[in-house]
């Protein structure tokens, strides 16, 4: 499986270390940056700058922030000026902790922004996650403030997500054929929101949208390219 660009880093939490891969505004090399032990990094840029921190899906099942939809996500957002940064939750790869059913991932956010937040210039900041990575990023959507959200088939039947109301710039995205997530159901949970996200619906897409990564860039690209940002 194809890694994303970026520079490798371990960012403290409340469980150890988490392991992340970062990579600057406009740099996919993350060329100007030095890591300290902690993974640590400094930026000389003092321009506004705009970052997406992704959540990869079930750590369970296989998910990381190697997966193919994160990585896809990652370039996109790469190619459009964003700064990224992805991580493993808690047990996954090299970070330390266990699973902990989604409560203690979350926490896992917290620490990941807090870091960003503490160590880089972040002028907007959006969530994007993937299935699992979905929930996490749509229950902190509030917590942390955040100007964006970008979530992918969120999964409204395994988690208790009807009290979450997400008050920012929202795009989820559905696949009509998916096998682990009812789709009328992500539909039908989406537009009982206060604020309903902007729903983009691939009819022929399953969950973990096989053959439907070319599409899924261009969907991502063309609605957070800055000419459509509506702020």
């Amino acid at each position: 499986m194809r890694k994303s660009s970026g520079m490798d880093l371990k960012i403290p939490s409340e469980t150890g270390k988490l392991q992340a891969r970062l990579t600057r505004p406009g740099d996919d090399k993350a060329s100007s940056y030095k890591a300290s032990s902690l993974g640590q990094a400094t930026n000389s840029d003092d321009a506004s700058q705009r970052w997406v921190v992704l959540s990869h899906p079930h750590p369970q099942y296989g998910g990381s922030m190697d997966n193919k939809i994160i990585t896809t996500l990652a370039r996109v957002f790469q190619q459009a000026g964003w700064g990224t940064l992805a991580y493993n939750f808690r047990g996954v790869g090299a970070s330390e902790g266990d699973y902990d059913e989604g409560v203690g991932e979350q926490y896992d956010l917290q620490a990941v922004v807090q870091w960003l937040r503490a160590n880089q210039t972040v002028d907007q900041l959006m969530l994007a996650g993937f299935s699992f990575g979905s929930y996490v990023s749509i229950a902190q959507a509030e917590a942390l403030q955040v100007d964006a959200l970008c979530t992918i088939a969120p999964p409204v039947n395994f988690y208790a997500m009807a009290s979450m109301h997400p008050q920012c710039e929202w795009l989820l995205i559905q696949g009509g054929q998916d096998e682990v997530v009812p789709p009328e159901a992500v539909v039908q949970w989406a537009f009982n929101r206060d604020q309903v996200p902007d729903v983009i619906w691939r009819q022929q897409a399953g969950h973990f949208f096989h053959r439907q990564l070319i599409w899924l860039k261009q969907v991502v690209a063309a609605h957070f390219h800055p000419s459509h940002r509506r702020r």
